[in-house]
Protein backbone atom coordinates (compact mmCIF):
# COMPACT_ATOMS: atom_id res chain seq x y z
CA UNK A 1 0.00 0.00 0.00
CA UNK A 2 1.05 3.74 -0.37
CA UNK A 3 3.74 4.87 1.90
CA UNK A 4 5.67 8.37 1.64
CA UNK A 5 7.93 8.78 -1.13
CA UNK A 6 11.88 9.04 0.15
CA UNK A 7 10.46 11.32 2.49
CA UNK A 8 13.59 11.79 4.22
CA UNK A 9 15.52 12.33 1.38
CA UNK A 10 12.78 14.31 -0.15
CA UNK A 11 12.70 16.61 3.07
CA UNK A 12 16.19 17.56 2.55
CA UNK A 13 15.54 19.29 -0.07
CA UNK A 14 14.16 22.26 2.22
CA UNK A 15 10.81 24.03 0.29
CA UNK A 16 12.90 23.93 -2.81
CA UNK A 17 12.27 26.03 -5.58
CA UNK A 18 12.29 30.03 -5.47
CA UNK A 19 8.78 32.22 -5.00
CA UNK A 20 7.40 28.46 -4.68
CA UNK A 21 4.48 29.41 -1.62
CA UNK A 22 1.92 31.21 -0.79
CA UNK A 23 0.44 31.98 2.70
CA UNK A 24 -0.77 30.25 5.53
CA UNK A 25 -3.68 27.61 5.50
CA UNK A 26 -4.77 27.57 1.89
CA UNK A 27 -2.20 29.83 0.20
CA UNK A 28 -1.51 29.70 -3.02
CA UNK A 29 0.81 29.57 -5.90
CA UNK A 30 1.52 33.19 -7.63
CA UNK A 31 -0.25 33.14 -10.65
CA UNK A 32 0.60 34.34 -14.38
CA UNK A 33 0.18 37.74 -15.23
CA UNK A 34 -3.04 36.98 -17.62
CA UNK A 35 -4.88 34.09 -16.12
CA UNK A 36 -4.88 31.15 -18.56
CA UNK A 37 -7.99 30.22 -20.89
CA UNK A 38 -10.60 28.12 -19.61
CA UNK A 39 -10.04 24.49 -20.05
CA UNK A 40 -11.62 22.36 -22.15
CA UNK A 41 -14.44 19.60 -20.22
CA UNK A 42 -16.01 16.51 -21.17
CA UNK A 43 -18.36 14.64 -19.89
CA UNK A 44 -17.47 12.40 -16.83
CA UNK A 45 -14.98 9.56 -18.09
CA UNK A 46 -14.44 6.24 -15.65
CA UNK A 47 -10.89 5.13 -16.75
CA UNK A 48 -9.95 1.57 -15.90
CA UNK A 49 -6.38 0.35 -14.95
CA UNK A 50 -4.93 -1.18 -18.10
CA UNK A 51 -3.41 -4.67 -17.15
CA UNK A 52 -0.29 -4.89 -19.46
CA UNK A 53 3.26 -5.69 -19.35
CA UNK A 54 5.84 -2.67 -18.36
CA UNK A 55 6.26 -0.75 -21.77
CA UNK A 56 9.67 0.58 -22.19
CA UNK A 57 10.64 4.44 -22.04
CA UNK A 58 10.53 6.94 -25.12
CA UNK A 59 13.28 6.28 -28.02
CA UNK A 60 13.55 10.22 -28.63
CA UNK A 61 13.70 11.18 -24.38
CA UNK A 62 16.01 13.92 -24.10
CA UNK A 63 17.78 14.65 -20.92
CA UNK A 64 17.57 17.99 -20.36
CA UNK A 65 21.21 18.87 -18.07
CA UNK A 66 20.38 16.33 -15.62
CA UNK A 67 23.41 15.85 -13.09
CA UNK A 68 23.73 13.07 -10.66
CA UNK A 69 24.45 13.96 -6.99
CA UNK A 70 28.00 11.82 -5.53
CA UNK A 71 25.87 9.72 -3.47
CA UNK A 72 24.04 8.75 -6.85
CA UNK A 73 20.69 9.29 -5.55
CA UNK A 74 19.75 12.64 -6.11
CA UNK A 75 19.57 13.32 -9.97
CA UNK A 76 19.16 17.07 -10.60
CA UNK A 77 17.43 18.07 -13.94
CA UNK A 78 16.41 21.60 -15.99
CA UNK A 79 12.77 21.76 -16.40
CA UNK A 80 12.29 22.63 -20.47
CA UNK A 81 9.58 22.77 -22.65
CA UNK A 82 10.02 20.46 -25.30
CA UNK A 83 7.73 18.83 -28.25
CA UNK A 84 9.83 15.60 -27.38
CA UNK A 85 9.60 13.98 -23.66
CA UNK A 86 11.83 14.70 -21.51
CA UNK A 87 13.83 12.88 -18.52
CA UNK A 88 15.80 10.36 -17.48
CA UNK A 89 16.60 7.37 -15.61
CA UNK A 90 16.83 6.94 -11.51
CA UNK A 91 18.58 4.54 -9.66
CA UNK A 92 16.71 2.36 -6.94
CA UNK A 93 16.20 4.26 -3.43
CA UNK A 94 17.00 7.58 -5.69
CA UNK A 95 14.46 10.40 -6.48
CA UNK A 96 14.75 13.46 -9.56
CA UNK A 97 13.89 16.76 -9.30
CA UNK A 98 13.69 19.16 -12.41
CA UNK A 99 14.08 22.88 -11.87
CA UNK A 100 11.64 25.73 -13.94
CA UNK A 101 14.91 28.18 -14.46
CA UNK A 102 13.48 29.35 -17.87
CA UNK A 103 12.32 32.81 -16.21
CA UNK A 104 8.63 31.99 -17.36
CA UNK A 105 6.00 29.84 -15.95
CA UNK A 106 6.01 26.23 -17.99
CA UNK A 107 3.18 23.88 -17.75
CA UNK A 108 3.47 19.63 -17.63
CA UNK A 109 0.92 17.90 -19.64
CA UNK A 110 1.61 14.25 -18.51
CA UNK A 111 4.03 12.17 -16.67
CA UNK A 112 5.21 8.74 -17.50
CA UNK A 113 7.10 6.60 -15.64
CA UNK A 114 8.58 3.17 -16.73
CA UNK A 115 10.29 -0.28 -15.21
CA UNK A 116 11.02 -3.61 -16.00
CA UNK A 117 9.93 -4.94 -13.07
CA UNK A 118 7.43 -7.43 -13.03
CA UNK A 119 6.98 -9.18 -9.61
CA UNK A 120 5.98 -6.52 -7.24
CA UNK A 121 3.07 -3.84 -6.38
CA UNK A 122 4.49 0.05 -7.46
CA UNK A 123 4.05 3.67 -7.18
CA UNK A 124 5.30 7.01 -8.22
CA UNK A 125 4.35 10.06 -6.77
CA UNK A 126 5.47 14.13 -8.22
CA UNK A 127 5.61 16.74 -6.08
CA UNK A 128 5.91 20.53 -6.56
CA UNK A 129 8.28 23.04 -4.20
CA UNK A 130 8.57 20.32 -1.23
CA UNK A 131 9.52 16.83 -1.14
CA UNK A 132 6.16 15.39 0.92
CA UNK A 133 3.34 12.69 0.83
CA UNK A 134 1.29 15.67 1.65
CA UNK A 135 0.17 19.75 1.29
CA UNK A 136 0.26 22.28 4.35
CA UNK A 137 -0.22 25.38 2.00
CA UNK A 138 -2.70 24.42 -1.51
CA UNK A 139 -0.93 23.16 -4.05
CA UNK A 140 2.28 23.08 -2.43
CA UNK A 141 3.70 19.55 -2.27
CA UNK A 142 2.41 16.07 -3.12
CA UNK A 143 0.39 16.90 -6.68
CA UNK A 144 -0.34 13.21 -8.55
CA UNK A 145 0.72 9.95 -7.56
CA UNK A 146 -0.21 6.60 -8.74
CA UNK A 147 0.43 2.96 -8.57
CA UNK A 148 0.76 -0.39 -10.73
CA UNK A 149 -0.35 -4.02 -10.08
CA UNK A 150 2.42 -7.11 -10.75
CA UNK A 151 3.02 -7.46 -14.33
CA UNK A 152 1.78 -4.60 -15.12
CA UNK A 153 2.76 -0.61 -16.21
CA UNK A 154 1.67 2.72 -14.60
CA UNK A 155 -1.13 5.10 -16.10
CA UNK A 156 0.28 7.65 -17.01
CA UNK A 157 -0.37 11.04 -14.62
CA UNK A 158 -2.32 13.85 -16.32
CA UNK A 159 -3.48 17.35 -15.28
CA UNK A 160 -6.94 17.18 -16.88
CA UNK A 161 -8.33 17.62 -20.42
CA UNK A 162 -6.13 19.88 -22.45
CA UNK A 163 -4.48 21.35 -19.01
CA UNK A 164 -1.38 20.70 -17.36
CA UNK A 165 0.65 21.64 -14.07
CA UNK A 166 1.67 24.79 -13.30
CA UNK A 167 4.76 25.48 -12.76
CA UNK A 168 5.85 29.00 -11.77
CA UNK A 169 9.70 29.98 -12.97
CA UNK A 170 12.32 28.64 -10.04
CA UNK A 171 9.39 26.19 -9.46
CA UNK A 172 11.04 22.30 -8.36
CA UNK A 173 8.81 19.45 -9.23
CA UNK A 174 10.19 16.22 -7.44
CA UNK A 175 9.68 12.38 -8.84
CA UNK A 176 10.16 9.51 -6.59
CA UNK A 177 8.88 5.91 -6.53
CA UNK A 178 8.24 2.56 -4.94
CA UNK A 179 9.55 0.03 -4.03
CA UNK A 180 13.27 1.01 -3.30
CA UNK A 181 14.71 -2.01 -5.17
CA UNK A 182 13.71 -0.95 -8.52
CA UNK A 183 15.08 1.93 -11.54
CA UNK A 184 12.44 4.01 -12.78
CA UNK A 185 13.01 6.31 -16.08
CA UNK A 186 10.70 9.38 -16.06
CA UNK A 187 9.20 11.18 -19.38
CA UNK A 188 7.85 14.70 -18.97
CA UNK A 189 5.54 16.56 -21.57
CA UNK A 190 6.23 20.40 -20.71
CA UNK A 191 5.24 23.06 -22.64
CA UNK A 192 4.91 27.45 -22.02
CA UNK A 193 2.13 27.70 -19.87
CA UNK A 194 -0.78 27.96 -22.05
CA UNK A 195 -3.59 26.03 -19.38
CA UNK A 196 -1.71 25.72 -16.17
CA UNK A 197 -3.51 24.36 -13.47
CA UNK A 198 -2.68 24.12 -9.29
CA UNK A 199 -3.58 21.16 -7.94
CA UNK A 200 -4.89 20.99 -4.83
CA UNK A 201 -4.71 17.39 -2.60
CA UNK A 202 -7.90 16.04 -0.76
CA UNK A 203 -7.47 14.73 2.11
CA UNK A 204 -4.26 17.08 2.77
CA UNK A 205 -2.14 14.42 3.98
CA UNK A 206 -1.67 11.20 3.14
CA UNK A 207 -3.59 8.08 5.08
CA UNK A 208 -2.99 4.12 4.78
CA UNK A 209 -6.49 3.05 6.55
CA UNK A 210 -6.59 -0.41 7.45
CA UNK A 211 -9.75 -2.25 6.35
CA UNK A 212 -12.13 -3.58 9.39
CA UNK A 213 -14.87 -4.66 6.84
CA UNK A 214 -17.23 -1.26 7.36
CA UNK A 215 -17.51 1.78 5.49
CA UNK A 216 -14.31 4.26 6.14
CA UNK A 217 -14.50 7.73 5.12
CA UNK A 218 -11.25 9.72 3.93
CA UNK A 219 -10.21 12.89 5.94
CA UNK A 220 -12.13 15.92 5.89
CA UNK A 221 -9.49 18.89 4.84
CA UNK A 222 -11.63 21.73 3.03
CA UNK A 223 -8.93 24.09 0.51
CA UNK A 224 -10.53 28.31 1.30
CA UNK A 225 -10.19 30.14 -1.91
CA UNK A 226 -8.52 33.48 -0.19
CA UNK A 227 -7.34 34.65 -3.52
CA UNK A 228 -9.64 37.27 -4.08
CA UNK A 229 -11.29 36.28 -7.28
CA UNK A 230 -12.81 33.25 -8.22
CA UNK A 231 -11.42 30.10 -8.94
CA UNK A 232 -12.68 26.85 -11.34
CA UNK A 233 -12.75 23.40 -10.50
CA UNK A 234 -12.80 21.24 -13.60
CA UNK A 235 -11.31 17.72 -12.86
CA UNK A 236 -9.09 15.65 -10.52
CA UNK A 237 -6.19 13.11 -11.03
CA UNK A 238 -8.04 9.85 -8.47
CA UNK A 239 -5.05 8.02 -6.72
CA UNK A 240 -6.43 4.98 -5.04
CA UNK A 241 -6.15 1.42 -3.62
CA UNK A 242 -9.23 -0.36 -2.81
CA UNK A 243 -7.67 -3.18 -0.24
CA UNK A 244 -10.09 -5.17 -2.41
CA UNK A 245 -7.56 -7.34 -3.92
CA UNK A 246 -9.61 -8.24 -7.06
CA UNK A 247 -10.21 -4.70 -8.16
CA UNK A 248 -7.77 -2.90 -6.54
CA UNK A 249 -8.85 0.77 -8.90
CA UNK A 250 -12.25 1.21 -7.50
CA UNK A 251 -12.98 1.70 -4.23
CA UNK A 252 -16.86 0.22 -3.40
CA UNK A 253 -18.38 3.23 -1.96
CA UNK A 254 -19.07 6.88 -3.25
CA UNK A 255 -17.05 9.78 -3.87
CA UNK A 256 -17.87 13.22 -3.87
CA UNK A 257 -15.99 16.90 -5.08
CA UNK A 258 -17.35 19.94 -2.57
CA UNK A 259 -18.21 23.15 -2.74
CA UNK A 260 -18.50 24.85 0.34
CA UNK A 261 -20.38 28.12 0.89
CA UNK A 262 -18.22 30.68 3.77
CA UNK A 263 -20.02 29.00 6.40
CA UNK A 264 -19.40 25.43 5.74
CA UNK A 265 -21.85 24.58 4.05
CA UNK A 266 -22.07 22.87 0.94
CA UNK A 267 -23.68 24.62 -1.99
CA UNK A 268 -22.02 22.13 -4.75
CA UNK A 269 -21.98 18.36 -4.52
CA UNK A 270 -20.19 17.14 -7.11
CA UNK A 271 -20.35 13.01 -7.05
CA UNK A 272 -19.62 10.50 -9.98
CA UNK A 273 -17.95 7.06 -10.57
CA UNK A 274 -14.90 8.17 -12.10
CA UNK A 275 -14.04 10.00 -8.63
CA UNK A 276 -13.63 6.61 -6.99
CA UNK A 277 -11.73 4.87 -9.94
CA UNK A 278 -7.58 5.28 -10.26
CA UNK A 279 -6.84 8.37 -13.31
CA UNK A 280 -8.35 11.23 -14.31
CA UNK A 281 -11.75 12.40 -13.61
CA UNK A 282 -13.23 15.06 -15.28
CA UNK A 283 -16.91 16.85 -15.21
CA UNK A 284 -18.47 19.89 -15.68
CA UNK A 285 -16.44 23.28 -14.53
CA UNK A 286 -17.57 24.36 -10.89
CA UNK A 287 -16.93 28.19 -9.90
CA UNK A 288 -15.76 28.10 -6.47
CA UNK A 289 -16.40 32.05 -5.40
CA UNK A 290 -13.92 34.19 -2.79
CA UNK A 291 -14.30 32.92 0.86
CA UNK A 292 -15.61 29.56 -0.60
CA UNK A 293 -13.83 25.95 -0.18
CA UNK A 294 -13.25 22.96 -1.91
CA UNK A 295 -13.39 19.60 -0.21
CA UNK A 296 -13.16 16.05 -1.46
CA UNK A 297 -13.89 12.76 0.66
CA UNK A 298 -14.16 9.26 -0.15
CA UNK A 299 -16.12 6.16 1.41
CA UNK A 300 -14.47 2.53 0.96
CA UNK A 301 -15.51 -1.20 2.53
CA UNK A 302 -12.81 -3.62 2.94
CA UNK A 303 -11.93 -6.56 4.98
CA UNK A 304 -8.93 -7.02 7.18
CA UNK A 305 -5.86 -7.48 6.43
CA UNK A 306 -5.82 -5.40 4.07
CA UNK A 307 -5.61 -1.39 3.66
CA UNK A 308 -6.93 1.07 1.45
CA UNK A 309 -5.66 4.67 0.49
CA UNK A 310 -7.13 7.42 -1.68
CA UNK A 311 -6.54 11.04 -2.56
CA UNK A 312 -8.54 13.32 -5.29
CA UNK A 313 -5.61 15.49 -6.30
CA UNK A 314 -8.08 18.64 -7.71
CA UNK A 315 -7.37 20.97 -10.89
CA UNK A 316 -7.65 24.53 -9.60
CA UNK A 317 -7.53 27.29 -12.10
Amino acid sequence: MKRALSILALASLCACGGGGGGGSGGGFMPAPAAEAPAPVVEAPVVQAAPSVKPTVPPANLLNPSCVTGPDGLLVACSLEPSPWPIGVTVPASGFVTFTNRTGGYLQINSIEAFTGETTHWGEFCAALNFGSNRQDVAGIGEVACTTKAENANYIPLTFGTGTGLLVEPGGVVILGSKPATVAHTFALMVAPNTTGVQVWRAPAVDEVIPCNGLPQYTAWNPWKNDSGYTKHVSGAYIYNESGNMTNRAELSGHACIYVLNPDGTPRVSQCNDSLRVRGEATFATIEVFPGESVAAQAVNTCSAPYEWDYAAFIQVW
